[in-house]
């Protein structure tokens, strides 16, 4: 014989109590009749005392009297199998909202559910030890750098579905942005989405070349003019020399391609000339000075500056002080044109990347002027992976064969006006 449960309600209301109260008291005949009472409403909460005796094969008649002898009616047994309805659903919203928090730290990640059955998926399939170590790290690292909880890769609407792809994506291109191989990313993130049974990744971000999010951002020629002249005219009025050394870090940036932290370490090399006609065209002139940076991950890079420009860049690298206030210039300088900027750019800027849209400015630069060449322009700029320039400039067949057509010249601001900022430059010794 099946044992009786302990409770009839799974509820901590005073009218739960109550019923369960009277359940424990009743005896056998009385237990199972209560029991099935239950489980009929639980299935059907607006079933009527007359179908439910019908269902339970008693009188109606009978049915209120056995009730009235045990102190309880049928609408109280109606009411109370809502009312555990409704605190379980509360129950359940609020472990939800728990489990919902991002994990504090890998173990409190290993101990959740979802985890653990993502787990058991992986080692029923034979999958080797290895390989769930690196998957469940890897979910672990993006969910402590989004901020998110495990659980929020099943989305519950289309609402989550498409805060999750956005999110996802904007993750994948500044991974791209910081020169991750994200082909490592994409691999770790359809793994994730195949054992969860579900799709955390938009569609598009599965192809082997990542186009990203931001691939036209960059601070146009027309737009390098006007704010090189806004800050000149700053410096006249102020004489503040910090809107010179934002002008400087601007066309660093721009020659090098290079990240934030390369304007803190720089060395000045060599002087060279280059005989490659085709090369020096592009810069209007031979001669190139020599810089090597230290960058992302430690890396070491040479580059090239032409002459001219590099007569008017400081001889030292900037101090943590000086690229504190020249971030805060460069910001309002840049947010000034926000309005004529592409999408892209916006997108861009509305991260305050400030530094980090000159490499992107840099590199669609190069390619234009070099004819598409991203091995080149990888060497030139600082790309461990030609693949990786994809992220910030392809184009349609057409689109390409018109770039390779037009004759582009890497000039960081008009000649007239390199012209003042020299003469302001090298007068007031700020080289």
């Amino acid at each position: 014989m099946t044992s009786l449960p302990e409770r009839l309600l799974d509820c901590t209301d005073p009218l739960c109590v109550k019923i369960n109260s009277i359940y424990q008291r009743a005896g056998v005949l009385d237990k199972q009749m209560l029991l099935r009472i239950v489980r009929e409403i639980r299935k059907n909460p607006k079933l009527s005392a007359s179908d439910l005796a019908e269902r339970i094969k008693m009188a109606r008649a009978t049915l209120f009297y056995k009730l009235k002898k045990l102190g309880l009616t049928y609408q109280e047994l109606v009411n109370g199998v809502i009312r555990e309805a409704e605190e379980k659903y509360r129950r359940k919203l609020e472990r939800r909202k728990v489990k919902r928090l991002p994990p504090r730290d890998k173990r409190e990640f290993l101990e959740r559910e979802i985890v653990q059955t993502v787990i058991k998926r992986m080692k029923s399939n034979k999958k080797k030890p290895e390989y769930i170590d690196r998957v469940i790290s890897y979910w672990y690292r993006v969910c402590k750098y989004l901020g998110l909880a495990p659980e929020d890769f099943i989305p519950e609407s289309r609402e989550d579905q498409e805060k999750l792809w956005n999110l996802m994506t904007q993750y994948i291109s500044d991974r791209a942005d910081e020169g991750f191989d994200i082909r490592n990313d994409i691999s770790m993130l359809q793994s994730i989405q195949k054992w969860l049974g579900t799709q955390i990744l938009a569609p598009g971000t599965t192809q082997s070349e990542y186009q990203g999010r931001y691939q036209e951002a960059e601070i146009d020629f027309e737009h390098r003019n006007k704010i090189v002249k806004d800050l000149l005219e700053l410096y006249k009025k102020t004489r503040d020399i910090s809107y010179i050394r934002t002008i400087q870090a601007m066309i660093f940036l721009y020659y090098t391609g290079s990240r934030r932290q390369a304007l803190t370490n720089f060395i000045w090399g060599e002087t060279v000339k280059i005989r490659l006609k085709d090369f020096t065209d592009k810069f209007g002139e031979e001669r190139f000075k020599v810089v090597t940076t230290t960058e992302k991950r430690g890396i070491q890079w040479k580059k090239l500056i032409p002459y001219s420009y590099y007569e008017i860049l400081p001889q030292r690298p900037f101090s943590q002080k000086e690229i504190s206030r020249i971030m805060r210039i460069l910001k309002e300088a840049l947010m000034k044109y926000y309005d004529e900027y592409n999408e892209h750019t916006k997108l861009y800027l509305d991260k305050s990347k400030v530094f980090h849209i000159w490499r992107h400015t840099a590199c669609r630069e190069y390619l234009k002027a070099f004819k598409y060449n991203r091995a080149l322009v990888s060497k030139l700029l600082g790309w461990k992976k030609e693949s990786n320039l994809v992220i910030y400039g392809d184009y349609t067949l057409l689109e390409l064969l018109n770039v390779m057509a037009e004759e582009h010249k890497i000039q960081f601001v008009s000649q007239e006006l390199y012209q003042e900022l020299r003469r302001i430059i090298l007068r007031s010794g700020l080289a």
